[in-house]
């Protein structure tokens, strides 16, 4: 499993095409050379990307030299045409080379029906490295996708095509480092990314063989059982994503050092398998569904925690409130509230917050913030021992999780002594995370974490904003669960074990570091995966993201809107199958309609919360929360997309062609005027008075058509193919009109 299989790249990093998410440029140190002039970067950029002139700069950024990425200093570049198109160009400060370069909406959905082959991809990627990269650089670059990137499966297009050069030295492939740029329909390149260590690399000469190396990762290889989210592979709103699987995250003994035989985490550091022990053992499981609470409410709640703190407090008003939006798509709202401890001197800075969600969940604690922001960035003049930090940061959570140490573990190892020596410098924090557990076993990304002053040794604030997806996520681990070693031979089954030039990531902590020295290591590489605990069978990224290749929609009429769709996420095909003259549920075309929102800004469609007054969570009978357009639906009661009036909504029910109507009406924002069929007319002799509103609206707009001059057929069905009509019209609409 690659050095990456444990991050989640979004579909822009797949784009881009960067290992951990930047462009990098590692260099050795060099003399002081001339810096370019913000005129001179510009003209460079403009010398390896087109930049039309309908677009304008809106930024020009120098980054001096980086200790975290580089050791040259780079300028950041952006071009932007509207709202929704631009150009982003990073340039080393120095040599003038290109670093990255992406190009964003403009043209992007107008390929319609339109393919790249791979063969043709390749070749438009070839010239274009001809054009920004020297004759050197591209001698030592392996085949076209040869060796394919461990994210190469994400974001990867129906209209796009990725391409990969990997830099090959000593005959040995450097997996980190070359060159990643995705190819559009029109034959142009979108992105560009390059990955280089411009320093010496270790010496090929002296290296175990690969029986020893296999031995030894069949000996200490130890990959983590967790929950992990495959939501990139399906309904990002879906709450059953996560599966039960043996993957290889960053701590974990997953490489071999080639010259020692030591087998090593993503870190580069000697590594054995950890252990995950929980906090303590009691479990609160939470309810299904909470109700919605008012900021009074919320207050007592509040109350009540602040009790669970030694000494004795007053209460000192709210101070501020905010909302977010769940993986599920629904709003949350949150309020803070102050108290002043009774046995200090009344100052400000000894002010303590507590934050209440509107499910009245615990999200927030902060003491003596305005004392951590006055002297934020100042140097600490003595710090306390990691350990002590640690021990005060576990207090804390033993404080205010009492009812659930059995479902939280720390994450957080001791950093190293170069690390502690930052965040002394720099006056940083000390930051342990805590994840959350389920029987047991890791959720994926599910954490929160603990501040600790290194200087006082209070723990001073925790953050546990995303708890929303601990409380979401039902899963259950069951009885059948394959062994780590049988997970292992899944994976030796699935990929080669390979001698590689490996650049070891960064700790996982909020300091900058300067580059790692390359190792060789022997890794297993190939299919991109996880293996299924259930089963032990692979569960391979490439395959999973084929079957949501639609290969049933070529020659239908309604193809370019279904194909706008899928890559837009509206749709979603299932192995394969978009089926486009199914019947859409009443269900499903709320759904569609809540990823449209996540694709365009609709400025109307914001949740109507009224000051602090209880929002009461309004659910229909038929609707419960394991239904599997329950999020959609609750968003669209939010957002004024349903009305809040009856006791069933029939989700599964085929939706009519009135109810599409008025769901585009209510999305255009015309909810307040569809009980007014007095101020409308229609064409239509078959429409019923009080759904005249709607089908005006979709008629005017060019949303909609009648099956004849006559006729809308407000009681006819709409197909996945319609749908996805209406979905365009809806989206150009708005484009247009932004």
């Amino acid at each position: 499993m690659g050095v990456s299989s444990s991050l989640v790249f979004t579909t822009l990093l797949a784009n881009v095409g960067a290992i951990g998410g930047a462009p990098l440029a590692y260099a050795a140190e060099q003399p002081t050379a001339k810096v370019l002039t913000q005129e001179e970067a510009i003209k460079q950029a403009q010398k390896w990307v087109k930049v039309p002139a309908d677009y304008k700069l809106t930024q020009a950024r120098y980054d001096g030299a980086n200790e975290a990425y580089s050791s040259q200093p780079n300028w950041w570049l952006n071009w932007e045409k509207g709202n929704d198109a631009n150009i982003s160009v990073s340039i080393d400060a120095r040599s003038g080379k290109l670093l990255s370069y992406y190009r964003y909406g403009e043209n992007d959905s107008d390929g319609g029906s339109a393919k790249i082959s791979r063969e043709q991809a390749e070749k438009a990627a070839l010239a274009f490295l001809e054009r920004v990269t020297t004759e050197d650089e591209r001698a030592r670059l392996s085949k076209a996708n040869e060796y394919e990137p461990s994210n190469q499966y994400f974001g990867q297009d129906r209209q796009r095509e990725s391409v990969a050069f990997t830099r090959v030295e000593n005959k040995i492939p450097f997996l980190e480092n070359g060159f990643w740029l995705t190819v559009d329909h029109n034959g142009e390149v979108m992105s560009f990314n390059r990955n280089w260590y411009e320093g010496k690399l270790p010496d090929a000469g002296s290296v175990i063989d690969s029986a020893e190396a296999a031995k030894k990762w069949e000996e200490q290889a130890a990959p983590t059982l967790l929950f992990s989210n495959m939501s990139m592979f399906g309904s990002l709103e879906r709450l059953d994503s996560y599966q039960l699987v043996y993957k290889f995250e960053a701590g974990d003994p997953q490489f071999v050092d080639a010259a020692t035989g030591q087998v090593l985490n993503a870190y580069g550091k000697a590594a054995s398998a950890r252990s995950i022990e929980p906090l303590g053992n009691t479990h609160a499981r939470t309810a299904e569904k909470k109700p919605l609470i008012s900021k009074e409410e919320a207050q007592k709640i509040a109350e009540q925690y602040i009790k669970k703190l030694p000494g004795e407090y007053r209460f000192d008003g709210n101070s501020g409130g905010g909302s977010s939006i769940g993986r599920d798509g629904v709003e949350v709202r949150r309020w803070s509230f102050s108290f002043m401890p009774l046995q200090g001197k009344g100052s400000p800075e000894e002010e303590t917050e507590i934050t209440i969600n509107d499910r009245g969940e615990f999200v927030e604690y902060s003491a003596n913030e305005n004392a951590r922001f006055r002297i934020r960035g100042q140097k600490w003049e003595k710090t306390v021992a990691w350990e002590q930090a640690e021990a005060s940061a576990l207090k804390l959570v033993r404080t205010f999780y009492a009812d659930r140490l059995g479902d939280i573990y720390l994450v957080t190892q001791k950093p190293s002594k170069e690390a502690l020596q930052y965040l002394q410098e720099k006056g940083q924090p000390y930051a342990f995370t805590f994840g959350w557990l389920r029987d047991g076993i890791p959720i994926e990304h599910v954490q929160f974490t603990v501040e600790v002053n290194p200087e006082t040794g209070e723990a001073e604030a925790l953050n546990d904003r995303n708890m929303w997806e601990a409380t979401l996520f039902d899963g259950k681990a069951g009885k059948d669960i394959v062994a780590p070693a049988a997970a292992k031979k899944t994976v030796q089954k699935q990929k080669t074990l390979q001698l590689t030039y490996y650049q070891p990531q960064g700790e996982p902590l909020p300091v900058p570091q300067k580059p790692s020295q390359p190792i060789l290591v022997y890794r297993y590489v190939g299919d991109e995966g996880v293996v299924q605990a259930g089963t032990g069978e692979w569960l391979s990224f490439a395959e999973m993201q084929n079957r949501q290749k639609p290969n049933d929609i070529e020659g239908h009429p309604q193809q370019a809107a279904l194909e706008l769709a899928v890559r837009m996420e509206w749709m979603i095909a299932e192995d394969g199958k978009l089926l486009p003259d199914k019947l859409v549920t009443r269900g499903e075309l709320i759904q569609m309609a809540s990823r449209l929102t996540n694709r365009i800004e609709f400025s109307n469609l914001r949740p109507r919360f009224r000051s602090d007054e209880a929002e009461k969570l309004y659910t229909f009978a038929d609707v419960d929360s394991k239904h599997p357009n329950y999020a959609a639906i609750q968003k669209g009661l939010q957002y004024g997309l349903i009305p809040k009036t009856g006791k069933m909504y029939e989700p599964d029910r085929a939706a009519t062609r009135a109810e599409a109507a008025e769901l585009a009406a209510r999305m255009l924002g015309y909810g307040d005027v569809l009980d007014k069929p007095e101020v409308f007319t229609v064409p239509y002799q078959d429409v019923p008075k009080k759904q005249v509103p709607a089908v005006a609206l979709v008629t005017a707009f060019g949303l909609m058509k009648g099956k004849s001059t006559a006729a809308f057929a407000p009681d006819g069905t709409v197909s996945r193919g319609d749908v996805a009509e209406l979905m365009q019209a809806l989206y150009e609409l708005k484009k247009k009109n932004q």
